[in-house]
Formats: C-alpha cells, structure tokens, sequence
C-alpha cells in the first residue's frame, strides 16, 4: 500500500477543540500571523453563559398529553359509533363492499393490536398483553393536539419480561383499514427498521417500572403531518409487558418547562442557531464593538399571538418588531457605526400579552465588515499559486449537484452541451479529469466529503447514521474562523439527520421546500432564489455557503423549456406509456419500480430498452442544463456585489446514476463506474490557474484539505485527504503530492429486503495503476469474488477481465485488504455522553449535534 506523505500520514482521530474554545481565541488573543485584535464575529449564542437575564416569570404549564391506563390521564377513551348513523351509511352503500372491520380500542383507551401482540387489555390499572412477532400496538392522536405544533419527545413508562429496544414510529394514513391491509402493513412493518424518523431507546427488562423518553434532535415531527402513533414496545418474542403511561410533549411544552438559552431551533424547517427566550424577559450582553461593525439577526416565534422583539444598546432602541405571523423568520441587518470601538451592552428583550410567550433570536452575530479572521502560515504548496498565497477567499460557495456523472459534461466528452455556464467556469479553473467518489449514495459519500473520511472511517453507512459531534466537518473550520455560513440540503441526508449542520449558521432543510411544482427534484432554483438575499446582507462579511443541489436526481423530468431541450414534443406521453406497460407486467409487491425498472421488467414487458433509456437520458440532460442556468444566476449576483473574483468555486457531484448498465437505475446499488466517476473543479481567479487540466487519479475526500488550504485554514489533523494544489501548481514531485489508490464502498442501506430480484452485494472498490477491481463481500451464485477492469478503456466496468490478469487482481486484492484493516483502525469512536465536560455535553445536545 502507498503512504502518504508525512503531512497527511494515516493518523489516529483526536478530540477537536470546542468551537467556543476557537471563538474565545479569535475574540480574545492576537495571532502571531497579523490575526486582528478585534472579533470577526461575535455569536452571542456562544456567550450565552456570560449574559444577564431579568424578567424571567413562571408561567402555567399547559394541560398534559397523556394516556393513562387507570383512567387519571387526560386522554378519555374514544367514544363508540353512533349506531344511526351506522345503519344510514349500511342503508346507502347496500350494494358496496363492507369496509373491515377495524378495532376501536373502545376498552384500551384507543390501543389497538397493529402487529404481533396477544391478550391486549387494561389490567390493574395497566395496559398489558404479549407479544408474537415483531408487536406493535398502535393509537390515534388526539384531536386536542394543535396541528401547527411540533412533537418533541414521547415518554412512555412500563416494564417488560425481555428485550433490548423500545421503538416509536408515526404514520400518517387517512383510513386506518388501509394500513391493515396485508401489503401496507408489512410497508409499515419494514418501516421500523428503516424509517429515519427514528424514535428509540433501550429497554431495562425485568420486574421493575422504567420511565423512557424518546427524543430525536435530527428529524422534526410535525402534528399536521401525523394521525396516529406506533409502538414497538419490545423486540423480544414470548414476553410481556405492562405499560403505565404514555405522553406527548410538544416542543413549545418543552420550552416552556426550561430556563431560557441556546438550542438549534427551527421556524418552517429553516433553522438557526437560537436564543429561545420567555416574554418579558431582558437578555443583556457587555460587547467591546469591533470597527465597521453591523448585527446580523433573525427573529420570529412559534406562538399564535403577538410578541414584540426589541434591540438595544444601552439606552437606545435599535429595534421594535412586532410578529403576528408564526413560525417564519425576519432577517434584519442593523448598522452599528456609531457604536465602533466602544464597550457596551447590547439587550434582546420581549414583550407579548401573556407572559411566558416564546420568542427566537436567530443568528445574533455581531460582524466587523471588510475584515478577515487571520490565516495560519500559508503552505509551500499554496505559496507556489499565483498570488503567492497572499490572498484568502472572502467567500466559498461549495456545489454538490447530487446524482451527477462526470460523463454527462461536455469537458468529459459529452457530445451535449448540457452545462454550457459550468464548461465556462471549469475553464477558468482547474479541472480534475479523474476523480472518484467514496461513496455510491449520498448519505454516505456527502459526509465522507464534508469530513475527509473514508465511509468505514466516519462509520455511516445506513440512513440513521449520524456523525459523531468530534468529526470536524468543513463549515465548523470556517465558521471558526468567522465566516458567516449557510447550507441548502436537497435530502434530509445532508442536513440535521447526518449531523451535517455542524458549524452551519442557517439551514435550509429539505422539508422547507415545499412546493417545486412538478417535480420534487429541481431544488436549484429555489435555493438560488434564497441564497441571493443572504448574500447581498453578507457581502461585505467572508462566508462559506454548501449550495447541495438536487436537479439531475430523478424524477428526471425538468422545468420548461429544458424538458424539449434534447426530448421531442409530446415524447413525456410516449414514456408514460411505456412506463404503464411495465407496469401492467410487475407483480402486485414491485409497482414501486415501474417508473424506474430493472432491465428484467423492460424485458419481460416487451417495451424498447434504447427508447426507455434514450427518453431518460434526454430528460435528465434537460435537468442538468436547467441546473445550469440557476448556477449562472447565481454568478451574475456575484459579480453584481463585487464578489466574483473574491469567491472560490468548488463543484463536484457526490455520486453518479445507473441507466441499466448494469441491469438497474437508480444509485447506491453497486461500486460501478456510472456510480463513482464524478466531475470536479476549482475556480478562484488569480488563485488557482485557468484552463488546467489534471489528469491524475484523485478521490473526494481530498477536496476538504484542498479547500482549506487554499483558505489558509488548519486541516484537521484526522482527514484522511491529501490537498490537491500540488497538481494545481503543476509541480506535484516537488510539493509533496503522493499518487495514491483511490477507494469507493458500497455497503448495505439498511433498508429492508434491499433489492430482491437482484443480488445485494455490498462490495469494495480500488482504481490504480489504470486498473479498477470490485472485491464482493457477499457474493452470490454465479458470480466472482472479484471483478477487473481498465479503469481507462473502460470506464463503466462493462467488460471483466479477471480472468485474464490473475496476477493483477491478487495485487489489487491486497492494496483493498491492506486499505479496509487500516481504514478500520482509524474508525471515530461514537459519541458518549461520558467523555463530554457537561458544560459543553449541554450546548451540544442544544445545538443537536449529540442526542
């Protein structure tokens, strides 16, 4: 295996220093590299603990939402059908088909049997029974609930013979006979061991009585979306259980009940690092104000009725706001020129009708315009670009357009020109001809580039994985460094559910995009749309901006006038045909796939494979130039605010997409290279040279040391990449550049019965010497352990050519055996609770980067 060269040497994680030990010392301490004395960003969320709070009352606790199967809850019992209108409904649909019969739960409090349970009842004052194969017990919200609240915890209290998991899940099915049908239910069943949503806690069996409480900080529960709950009470077969009680709490109960502070709130999915406060409360600040000072803040609330948000520095009024709109932020940029170079107090205070209302101080940053955090000792390798390492990006937009193959682009050979604006910026910057993803999905390639880790390193490999909060991802090393930072997941795999808003300020998160018109897919113009204003009020700050786009996933169709771009006229129709005809032919449990089909559905329905594929292929090109042109906007702001030559560009995709090469669509279904070969380019002008072309193998997760140091800012001692400005200085010999292998893994998703029809291999991947070889770790009848081909002839690995270099698949076989153990070795340890100061335990668990 090769080594790395001693500055990126295979290296054991180390704890990180917290971000408000790295705000303390920008604030606070002068660096030896002309560092400023003053702050670049003063988040008062960090300094929340040095505060003054007056005013705080004690507020009534809203009225409980609880079973209680001894009847002193404040859920009653549902109340059986009115029997008249029963007969008048069996009058009028004489001749229809009776609905199933469904259980009421008229003895259990509105508990029935889902799955799996024997003996349901109330006995002693608790709800009892035992449970058969996976059980689960399931109920209805109830209608005292607000819809516009949020679920923040269940707590459920109850003891069980044996076990290891209590699992709560939700569903949202408007009939409750539907989910008891056969298919749906066992949907729903293989639900709970997938469903991201994941409510969970581990069981204490026995004889005794144990309160648990289930929370989740990365996904969110919103009433309006959830009609009924479903328990799995235990994961143990032959056992019982007794259950005393089960709550709800709402997050406004929930922030009702606690002291004013830090969290990561959110208002219609858009989330900010937050100061959550309690009308009439006064929330003081001592500031030394930095020159060409200005505050950044958002405010709003989760309450119906008006609250008033008020600013002030000493006996000055800078802002008096009233908010009768819920859940919606206000963005506000508040000059404070005539407040430079002094010492003062800066207060947020509240004002509503009834005490105790909620208020959110979104993103209270103090900012110094024109001013930038100082740079470590700037690289030989950075030194030998153009400006001779003098300068440092104001700003850093970071684009991945998800689903992406780099054969799809014109400057990779493509004869369409589906990204005429790209193929412009890619010429101005240098390109990477060849580069390879880590990942085949993006749940597990997007982290692995955030945090220059290999997937077996980061350990996320199925949907519920979260990074562990000691992982330094890059916008935790900008916004370290003062840069004001934004993200735009396309997929809640890029957002909170991954622990990706590590160091992120305000989150776009999939969930608050909720109209695209016809397609779910086409995110770049809305989230163009929204980056626009946050840059114009940050254009005078340094920020890092992570635009993840998700125009060329399917469904493929794009936005006029690009589905005509390659497509004819009514050619949609003709596939939708097509499509039905695929259909027709599916068994009953496969519908899911008509839309994107095995090649043994084409087949076996007798539909054109050239036309299926050509359509697709046509509309996905359409995706990808309308995708374009929403890039272009983006630039003509840029260049509109000065910002253009200050900002550098990195553009990349996280995986690519399968048109039945290898008899599937989709992604994440094998380490092929329609999956793995990916574009890549940097722009910076007069930084990074223009019109280069770097032909050398290269893998993702060296694009965060490459970042960085162009940034001159610290890599984090664990990434496992190698910076990329040797090859950009074209002097890679002299600067330390190390050939490596590159390496992607496939691995199982975690979603139940994956795949069927076809095998489910999960596999590992090396390209090398001009060889790439696939080694399946499970490998199925009728096929190879191992797979070869010329990574350079042929790039889609059509053509195995195992058998004919057997001494090349045993050297590639050992550089994967000797990469895994290492790669292994280097695993971050998960997160506890019990290597965390509590102190700092708290702000992250407020800020949800640890449960």
């Amino acid at each position: 295996m090769r080594t790395r060269n001693a500055r990126c040497a295979f290296v054991t994680c180390r704890p990180r220093a917290t971000r408000w030990a790295v705000a303390l010392a920008l604030l606070f301490l002068a660096g030896a590299c002309g560092a400023p004395s003053e702050p670049i960003a003063y988040n008062l969320v960090d300094y929340f603990a040095e505060a003054t709070v007056v005013g705080t009352v004690e507020v009534e606790a809203p009225e409980r939402t609880e079973w209680r199967f001894d009847g002193e809850g404040t859920i009653p019992a549902p109340e059986p059908p009115d029997e008249d209108e029963e007969d008048a409904e069996s009058e009028e649909g004489e001749e229809s088909e009776k609905p199933p019969e469904v259980d009421l739960g008229l003895d259990t409090y509105g508990w029935t049997v889902f799955n799996g349970v024997e003996n349901l009842e109330i006995r002693d004052g608790m709800l009892t029974g035992t449970t058969v194969e996976q059980p689960v017990l399931m109920v209805e919200l109830p209608d005292t609930l607000d819809e516009n609240a949020y679920i923040y915890a269940i707590e459920i209290r109850m003891k069980v013979g044996e076990g290891d998991l209590l699992k709560v899940r939700t569903n949202n099915t408007a009939d409750v006979a539907t989910i008891l049908e056969e298919e749906r239910k066992d949907t729903l069943l293989g639900n709970f061991r997938r469903n991201p949503a994941r409510l969970e806690a581990e069981l204490a069996p026995g004889d005794t009585y144990n309160t648990y409480i289930l929370t989740n900080v990365a996904i969110s529960l919103p009433v309006a979306n959830i009609r009924r709950l479903l328990i799995e009470p235990t994961d143990a077969e032959g056992t019982d259980f007794e259950i005393e009680s089960v709550r709800i709490t709402t997050l406004k109960e929930h922030l009702l009940s606690i002291s004013s502070g830090p969290g990561w709130q959110g208002l219609s999915e858009i989330y900010r690092e937050t100061i959550v406060s309690h009308s009439p409360e006064v929330i003081s600040f001592d500031i030394a104000v930095p020159d060409r000072p200005w505050f950044e803040i958002s405010y709003g609330t989760i309450e119906d009725g008006p609250v008033t948000f008020m600013i002030d520095i000493d006996e000055a009024r800078l802002m008096e706001r009233t908010v009768t709109t819920p859940r919606r932020w206000e963005s506000l940029r508040i000059d404070l020129d005539d407040y430079a170079g002094r010492t003062v107090t800066l207060s947020l205070s509240l004002r509503s009708e009834n005490p105790g209302m909620l208020g959110y101080w979104g993103t209270p940053i103090l900012r110094s315009s024109n001013t930038m955090a100082a740079a470590g000792e700037m690289s030989e390798a950075r030194r030998a670009l153009a400006d001779g390492g003098a300068r440092r990006p104001q700003g850093v937009i970071f684009i991945i357009a998800d689903t992406l193959r780099s054969d799809h682009l014109e400057p990779w050979g493509y004869e369409r020109s589906t990204a005429p604006f790209l193929t412009q910026l890619a010429s101005e910057g240098v390109r990477f001809a060849d580069t390879i993803s880590q990942g085949t999905w993006t749940k597990v390639s997007v982290p692995s580039i955030l945090s220059s880790l290999y997937p077996t390193s980061n350990r996320i490999s199925k949907v519920p994985d979260r990074l562990p909060s000691s992982v330094t991802i890059m916008p935790e090393v900008f916004n370290d460094a003062g840069y004001a930072t934004l993200s735009t997941p396309s997929v809640y795999f890029t957002g909170r559910l991954t622990n990706l808003h590590q160091g992120v300020e305000v989150l776009h998160e999939r969930a608050s995009v909720s109209d695209l018109g016809h397609s779910s897919a086409k995110t770049a113009r809305t989230f163009v749309d929204r980056l626009v204003p946050w840059l114009e009020d940050h254009r005078d700050a340094p920020f890092f901006v992570f635009l993840h786009v998700f125009d060329p996933h399917s469904p493929f169709e794009p936005y006029r006038p690009y589905d005509t771009a390659w497509a004819e006229p009514g050619a949609g129709e003709a596939h939708q045909q097509r499509i039905d005809t695929i259909r027709e032919a599916l068994d009953e449990d496969d519908q899911g796939r008509a839309t994107l089909p095995y090649d043994i559905d084409v087949e076996a329905a007798g539909v054109d494979r050239e036309a299926f594929i050509a359509h697709e292929e046509d509309w996905y090109d359409g995706s990808i130039r309308g995708m374009d042109a929403e890039i272009a906007r983006l630039f003509e702001k840029l260049r509109e605010l000065g910002l253009d030559d200050d900002t550098l560009l990195v553009f990349m995709s996280d995986h690519g997409e399968e048109f039945l090469e290898h008899g599937r669509h989709f992604h994440g279904n094998s380490a092929y290279g329609e999956m793995v070969n990916v574009p890549l380019f940097f722009r910076w002008p007069d930084v990074v040279p223009a019109g280069v072309v770097v032909d050398e193998l290269v893998q993702l997760i060296d694009v965060m040391p490459t970042v960085l140091e162009l940034a001159g800012l610290s890599v984090p001692e664990e990434a496992q990449g190698q910076s990329l400005i040797p090859l950009m200085a074209d002097t890679p010999d002299l600067l330390g550049w190390v050939s490596r292998p590159a390496f992607s893994e496939r691995r199982f998703g975690g979603f139940p019965d994956e795949e069927p029809d076809l095998p489910n291999i999960e596999s590992l991947a090396v390209v090398v010497d001009g060889w790439k070889l696939i080694k399946n770790l499970n490998v199925p009848e009728g096929r190879s352990e191992f797979e070869l081909y010329s990574h350079v002839d042929d790039p889609l690995n059509l053509h195995d050519v195992a058998a004919d270099h057997p001494e090349i698949v045993q050297r590639l076989a050992a550089e994967i055996d000797t990469w895994q153990e290492w790669a292994l070795a280097q695993q971050v340890e998960e997160d506890s609770a019990d290597s965390i100061p509590p102190e700092e335990l708290a702000k992250l668990r407020a800020l949800g980067y640890i449960r």
